[in-house]
């Protein structure tokens, strides 16, 4: 008869001791599994995949962890993390459909667009929910284009019909106080705010055109007419043409472009942009994208109707910011964004502007709120500060400028590529300057047609 092997007994302890220490580490991380768990369903990724990624080295290899490892990493913008967590997944689990759509997400992120193409089709067999199969679908269109670039066409037509209470950027007063002269000047009509109702058409094109995978050139034109009921003088025209190029690598997109732009009122030229801009944006997350933006551009004047040179208003603008978007939500459609900036306005050696240079800062906040499946309620405020560099000799005072910005409105879609947008704004610009000192509040409906 065969002897049974008998194991040593210091053996048999020491194996105890293994299983009591791998049972505290179970239980320490079903702690950490449950607090992790709720910070991801919180949507607090970023402290998630702290709380997470430290116990990696004893704990890969576990399902759930690995599970909640990866959703954690690519949520916070750790998209190589994720990938390899979500593989450990799959390892073990092959079956595992949302770990698998997690991959792909991943993949994606990671600009490893075969690989996420093979996963995101991979769960697509797999007979997902149509929330899902909506997100599936997107993702490999997305996939798609940037595999197989082609030359696209974009394009817009616009009408808006509206009510401006100050058509001219005027003071609301007829009489304002010049302090050089001591007493007070009465202001002719033209010179003080002017209601008015308004139509205005609009439209624009955009061509781009891809040199390779990541990088396309685009060019572009918009133009846009405004013609108010009564106060025909101050009708405005405006033309701007636009070319540059993108580049897509990874999270990271970059445009740069340069801009020609002329206005006109009262069909007579009135003045030109000439600049040139630049902006990066950063997905930090599939919720989460930040940007850096900066423009440099030359404002010219001309004469006005009355053949008075405006070249005294010349100035070179430039102006760079930082901003955030976030989305609240899968789809998108609920976001909020925020930008700040600052920049500066110089005048040009010929030029001799009352108020001389400009500095200026400014904020702005918005956001959008789905209230159905076709309609977006939407909102911004913002603010702008000015100060002006040369003491302007009528005021006898620096001028100083505080401008608040405010809109409210809906995006209504009744039918593909086709938008409605009621909206009201209010500007605010509180000036030390009586005659730059003036509210104006402009309600209007504008109908869309976008062309894809």
């Amino acid at each position: 008869m065969k002897k049974k092997y008998q194991y040593p007994a210091h053996l048999i302890a020491s194996t105890g001791l293994l299983w009591l220490l791998c049972s505290s580490l179970a239980a320490a991380s079903e702690l950490n599994l449950g607090k992790a768990d709720a910070l991801l369903k919180a949507g607090k990724a970023k402290e998630g995949y702290a709380l997470l990624a430290p116990h990696e080295y004893e704990m890969a290899g576990n399902v759930d962890y690995d599970y909640l490892l990866g959703i954690a990493a690519l949520d916070s913008g750790n998209p190589d993390k994720a990938s390899l967590a979500l593989e450990r997944v799959l390892a073990v689990n092959p079956d595992n459909a949302g770990a698998r759509l997690d991959l792909a997400r991943a993949y994606f992120a990671l600009a490893d667009y075969e690989r996420a193409k093979t996963e995101f089709e991979a769960v697509r067999t797999q007979n997902p929910p149509p929330t899902a199969k909506n997100v599936i679908e997107q993702y490999l269109a997305a996939i798609d284009k940037k595999l197989h670039p082609s030359t696209t066409v974009t394009g817009y037509v616009e009408g808006t019909v509206g009510y401006d209470t100050n058509v001219n950027t005027a003071t609301a007063t007829s009489q304002v106080f010049i302090p050089v002269f001591g007493a007070s000047l009465t202001l002719d009509s033209s010179s003080t705010a002017a209601r008015d109702n308004y139509l205005t058409l609009g439209g624009g094109l955009e061509i781009t055109h891809p040199v390779k995978p990541g990088l396309s050139l685009f060019a572009g034109v918009d133009a846009k007419k405004r013609q108010n009921f009564f106060k025909d003088t101050y009708n405005t025209d405006s033309l701007d043409g636009k070319a540059g190029l993108n580049i897509e690598e990874g999270a990271n997109a970059f445009r740069f472009s340069a801009q020609k732009g002329v206005y006109a009122i009262d069909d007579k030229y009135n003045r030109s942009l000439e600049a040139l801009s630049g902006e990066w944006r950063h997905t930090l997350n599939p919720r989460n994208i930040v940007s850096i933006f900066g423009q440099y551009g030359m404002l010219r004047y001309d004469f006005d109707k009355s053949g008075n040179d405006l070249s005294y208003n010349d100035v070179d603008q430039s102006v760079a910011g930082l901003g955030w978007l976030r989305a609240l939500d899968d789809s998108g459609r609920d976001i909020v964004f925020a930008s700040v900036y600052g920049g500066d306005e110089n005048t040009v050696t010929d030029a001799t502007r009352i108020d001389g240079d400009q500095r200026f800062w400014g904020v702005k906040l918005g956001g959008q709120k789905s209230l159905g499946e076709n309609l977006e309620a939407v909102g911004s405020i913002g603010y702008k500060d000015g100060s002006y560099q040369s003491l302007n000799s009528l005021i006898l005072d620096y001028r100083r400028d505080y401008q608040y910005d405010l809109a409210l409105g809906l995006n209504w879609r009744p039918a593909q590529n086709w938008t409605v947008r009621p909206q009201i704004s209010y500007t605010r610009n509180d000036s030390n300057s009586a005659l730059n000192d003036y509210d104006r509040t402009d309600a209007s409906v504008t109908v869309r047609r976008d062309f894809k």
